[in-house]
C-alpha cells in the first residue's frame, strides 16, 4: 500500500481502472479516523481527496502500514550501481538504511507543534484527525503522540508529503483546540485563528 519511491499510499478510485490504484500523498487525506475493533492491527477510516475524479473517497489501512511503512519501506526494485556497473542490491534495504541514519540523529518522518507542550514532537500519518488542503499550505489538526492534545498546524505540502522533510518554520495555533468531531468546527478553527510562527527542532 505505501509507495516508498513516491512517499505516497496507494488507494482505489471507485470510478478508475479496477486493477490500477491511486497513488494518494498525504496532503490529499482529509479524514483519519481510526475504527472500533481489534487493536492488532489496528485499522483506520482515511478520507482521501482523488485528484482523477475529485471526489473524496474512503479507503481503509491497516496502523503498521498506515504509520510503520515509511520507517522501514519495501521497495523490492534493484538498482544501477555506478561503482560496480552491474545491477544488483535492494532499493528497500537502501531506504530502510537511510530511514534508520536518521532516526539515529533523532530526525523523524514526520513532526508537528503541539500548542500544549509549546515545542516540535514526532507525528505519524494516524495522529491527522482532519486535514485541509490550501493553494501552497495545508492545515491540519493533529493529536500529539506525547501528550495527546490536539493543535492546529500550517505547514508546506512537502511537510507533509517526503518523510524526513521539515519547513524550517511551522505556523500553529497557541493554544490546543481538544478533539474536534465535525468537519466545521475544524474549518472555523482553522479559518478564524491567527497562526504564530514557531521554529522547529529539525531546521538544517
Amino acid at each position: 500500500m505505501y509507495d516508498a519511491l513516491t512517499a505516497s499510499y496507494r488507494f482505489q478510485c471507485p470510478s478508475g481502472p479496477a486493477n490500477r490504484g491511486v497513488a494518494v500523498r498525504l496532503s490529499q487525506f482529509r479524514r483519519v479516523e481510526r475504527l472500533d475493533g481489534p487493536a492488532h492491527p489496528a485499522v483506520y477510516r482515511v478520507v482521501w481527496a482523488c485528484g482523477g475524479c475529485r471526489q473524496d473517497h474512503l479507503g481503509l489501512v491497516t496502523h503498521d502500514e498506515l504509520d510503520y511503512a515509511p520507517f522501514a519501506p519495501n521497495a523490492p526494485a534493484a538498482f544501477w550501481d555506478p561503482l560496480t556497473g552491474r545491477v544488483g542490491g535492494s532499493i528497500g534495504d537502501e531506504l530502510a538504511q537511510a530511514a534508520a541514519d536518521r532516526l539515529k540523529r533523532g530526525v523523524w518522518p514526520w513532526s508537528f507543534w503541539c500548542s500544549a507542550e509549546e515545542r516540535m514532537r514526532p507525528g505519524y500519518p494516524s495522529l491527522l484527525a482532519w486535514v485541509a488542503g490550501l493553494e501552497q499550505l495545508v492545515g491540519c489538526a493533529v493529536r500529539c503522540a506525547t501528550c495527546g492534545e490536539t493543535s492546529l498546524n500550517m505547514v508546506s505540502r512537502r511537510h507533509l508529503d517526503e518523510p524526513f522533510f521539515h519547513d524550517p518554520v511551522v505556523h500553529a495555533v497557541e493554544r490546543p483546540v481538544g478533539e474536534i468531531a465535525e468537519i466545521e468546527r475544524f474549518r472555523h478553527e482553522l479559518w478564524s485563528q491567527s497562526f504564530d510562527r514557531h521554529r522547529t527542532d529539525f531546521a538544517a
